[in-house]
C-alpha cells in the first residue's frame, strides 16, 4: 500500500535531529512568554506533539538533497542506456531476489540475538552478517542501473495511456530505493478523524514506537499509531524494495500521480481537508494499479497473477467453510466501531477493536495496534479495507464511465471537492 503525500511550504519546517535539541528551547520559551490566546489551538496542539517526539523526527530536507545528488550522477552516467529490455528485465528480477534474501537474514538475525545474547559471537550469526554485507555491496552498486530501468518502464506505460504535458511524462519520474519514515497519525479518541500526523526517523524499533504512542495517549488524551509506509511523494519518491514487483511498480506511478497533481487543482486542495485528502488518495491509487498492471503485462507477462477462477453455477456442490474475508471483516468492524462512537460509547469502541484485533492476528494478520489512528489513516485510501467513505465508490464508477484512464485523469486531476465529484459523476453517467 502506498504512504501519504508530502508538500514543502512554509507551514511545514523540516529539520535533522540533531537540532532538536534548540527546537525544544525555542518551543518551551514560546509557551511560557507567549500568552496563551496569542496560539491557535490547532497549533498549540501540533507543538504539543512536535515536543513528544523531539529527537525523533524524519530529516525530509536531507534526504531529498542526498537522492538528487545520485539521481544527477545516475542522469550523467545514463546507466541503464544500452540495456535492451530482456537485460534490462533481468536485472530488475535479480535485484528484487536479492532485496528479498536481505530480508530473510535480517529476520534471522534478529531472532538470534532475541534468543541469545551471546549470538553476536556465534558462528552461524557471523556468517549471516558476511553475507549481508556482501549483499548490501552489490545492491548498492546496481540500485541506479534497477531505478533507471524502473523509471524508463513506468515512463513508457504512462506516455502510451497519453498522461503527458506537451508530450512529455510530467515531471519526470524519479524514484529512490530507500526506507521511508514512518508516519505517526493522531486522532481523538471520540471520532476517527486525522487530527494531526508527523513523520518520524525510519529506524525506531517497535518498542520505541509503542513507547512514543503510549506518551502522547497518555498525555493528550488522543489516540495514536505509528505506521510504516510503502512509499513516500517526495521528489525523487521514496519506495521500499522489499516488496512484490506489482506492489513496487504500483507504487512508482501512485507517487508519480501526487507529484504531478502539485500542477492541478486536485493536488493544491490536497491539505484543505479529509475529502480532498482522500480524492488525492484515492485518484493516485486507481491510476497507479492501472500503470502498475501495464508495466507488468508489458515487461514481467510471467508474473502477472492468473484471472479468478470461473464460478461452477451450474452444479450445487457441498461447500467447505468460507475462507477468512479481511476486507470485509475489516469493514464489519469499522462500520460497528462508529457506531460506538457516534453513541459515545469509547471505552466500548475501544474493547471491541481489541478483541477484532486477535480475531486478526489468530487469522494470520499481525496487526499490532487497531484503534481510531490505525482507521483514520487507512481509511484515506478510499478502495482500502479500512475505508467506508463512499467516495472510492463513486471514483470508481466515474473511472468506468471514462473512455480511457487519460479521460479519467484530466476530470479527477480537475476535482476540487467532494462535491465537484459529484458534479462530474453525473454530468459523465448523464451522457452515456
Amino acid at each position: 500500500m502506498a504512504g501519504a503525500m508530502y508538500i514543502l511550504s512554509p507551514g511545514h519546517c523540516i529539520m535533522g535531529w540533531r537540532r532538536t535539541s534548540a527546537l525544544v528551547v525555542i518551543l518551551v520559551s514560546l509557551l511560557f512568554t507567549l500568552q496563551g490566546e496569542s496560539i491557535p489551538p490547532a497549533r498549540a496542539f501540533n507543538i504539543q506533539v512536535e515536543m513528544l517526539t523531539a529527537g525523533r523526527e524524519f530529516n525530509l530536507g536531507g534526504w531529498v538533497i542526498g537522492a538528487l545528488g545520485n539521481k544527477v550522477e545516475a542522469l550523467v552516467a545514463q546507466s541503464a542506456r544500452g540495456l535492451d529490455d530482456a537485460r534490462a528485465t533481468d536485472l530488475v528480477r535479480a535485484y528484487l531476489r536479492d532485496a528479498d534474501r536481505i530480508g530473510e537474514l535480517e529476520d534471522r538475525l534478529t531472532r538470534a540475538f532475541s534468543v541469545s545474547k551471546e549470538a553476536a559471537t556465534q558462528a552461524e550469526t557471523l556468517s549471516i552478517r558476511e553475507e549481508l554485507a556482501q549483499l548490501r555491496r552489490e545492491q548498492e552498486s546496481r540500485r541506479p542501473q534497477v531505478e533507471a530501468v524502473l523509471e524508463r518502464q513506468v515512463s513508457a506505460a504512462l506516455a502510451a495511456e497519453g498522461l503527458t504535458a506537451f508530450g512529455l511524462v510530467w515531471p519526470p519520474v524519479k524514484f529512490h530505493f530507500s526506507e521511508p519514515p514512518l508516519y505517526l497519525i493522531v486522532s481523538p479518541r471520540e471520532a476517527i478523524s486525522l487530527k494531526t500526523g508527523l513523520h518520524l526517523r525510519p529506524d525506531l524499533d517497535v518498542a520505541q514506537q509503542e513507547e512514543l504512542e503510549n506518551r502522547v495517549d497518555n498525555q493528550l488524551g488522543v489516540s495514536s499509531l505509528v505506521e510504516g509506509l510503502g512509499g513516500f511523494g517526495v521528489y525523487p519518491a521514496m519506495i521500499l524494495d522489499r516488496a512484490s514487483l506489482e506492489w513496487i511498480l504500483s507504487t512508482i506511478a501512485h507517487e508519480w500521480v501526487h507529484n504531478h497533481l502539485v500542477f492541478r487543482p486536485l493536488g493544491w486542495h490536497y491539505f484543505d481537508n479529509s475529502g480532498t485528502t482522500t480524492l488525492n488518495e484515492t485518484v493516485a491509487s486507481i491510476v497507479g494499479d492501472e500503470i502498475g498492471a501495464r508495466v507488468l503485462a508489458t515487461y514481467y507477462p510471467d508474473l502477472v497473477p492468473p484471472p479468478p477462477a470461473p464460478r461452477a453455477d451450474s452444479v450445487p456442490t457441498p461447500r467447505a467453510a468460507p475462507a477468512f474475508n479481511f476486507a470485509a471483516t475489516m469493514r464489519e468492524t469499522r462500520l460497528r466501531v462508529d457506531e460506538l462512537l457516534k453513541e459515545g460509547k469509547v471505552e466500548e469502541a475501544e474493547a471491541y477493536m481489541e478483541a477484532q484485533r486477535q480475531l486478526f492476528v489468530a487469522q494470520g494478520y499481525p496487526i499490532r495496534k487497531l484503534n481510531q489512528a490505525y482507521f483514520a489513516f487507512h481509511g484515506s485510501y478510499a478502495t482500502g479495507p479500512g475505508a467506508v467513505d463512499p467516495t472510492g465508490p463513486k471514483l470508481m464508477r466515474l473511472r468506468r464511465a471514462s473512455s480511457s484512464l487519460k479521460a479519467f485523469f484530466d476530470v479527477a486531476g480537475s476535482l476540487t471537492s467532494i462535491a465537484d465529484l459529484d458534479i462530474a459523476l453525473t454530468e459523465m453517467e448523464g451522457s452515456k
